[in-house]
């Protein structure tokens, strides 16, 4: 099970960067076209469009290596999972729209729980958290969503948008209760 989850995550990060390191490509193509133009005629309404191109072309390539750290975590993550935790995996993925399927917002693994965002990927141990509050959130790219606050032992609070999947919420909450009975589940969702 884990090399199939590995091969379709490694084909998705592939197609992703394919497709994004082109885009920069492009763009940066496009700066230096620009500058071309604006150095070698006194084009000076060029300027804006070229500092603009410039911001934008260095925004996304930042953002491309925060794509690869994206990937790369849930590789890391998918190595970390038991066997019973692949097929588990799986059987979630079947019951999660076809853009999770395969990249889910979380996944629960050794009695923690890791969320991946594009910027940072958390994992907070089950023993570690206080209490999870499920929420409803808007409605985004036709689907209602969900907001998972978790709150520490510490006392920080944590937020996440996660698809509104009725089983994905109830596997974490029972993850949840079995990892550490003292949790206080709030589920307003519903």
């Amino acid at each position: 099970m884990k090399e199939l989850i590995l091969k379709k995550i490694t084909l998705r990060k592939r197609w992703s960067l394919s497709i994004f390191i082109t885009c920069i490509i492009l763009m940066w193509a496009g700066l230096f076209i620009l500058l071309y133009y604006a150095f070698s005629d006194d084009n000076s309404y060029l300027n804006f469009p070229f500092l603009l191109i410039l911001f934008i072309c260095l925004v996304f390539s930042t953002l491309g290596i925060y794509m690869f750290k994206f990937f790369n975590a849930y590789i890391t993550t998918v190595n970390q999972l038991s066997e019973k935790e692949s097929s588990i995996f799986v059987g979630q993925g079947i019951l999660r729209p076809f853009a999770e399927q395969w990249l889910p917002s979380f996944i629960i693994y050794q009695d923690k729980v890791q969320f991946f965002k594009i910027f940072n990927q958390p994992a907070y141990t089950f023993t570690d958290i206080k209490s999870i509050h499920f929420k409803r959130f808007n409605f985004t790219r036709s689907r209602q969503d969900c907001r998972i606050t978790i709150q520490l032992v510490n006392g920080t609070k944590h937020h996440y948008h996660v698809h509104g999947n009725l089983t994905q919420r109830i596997y974490l909450k029972n993850e949840a209760l079995a990892g550490n009975p003292k949790i206080m589940i709030d589920d307003q969702y519903a």
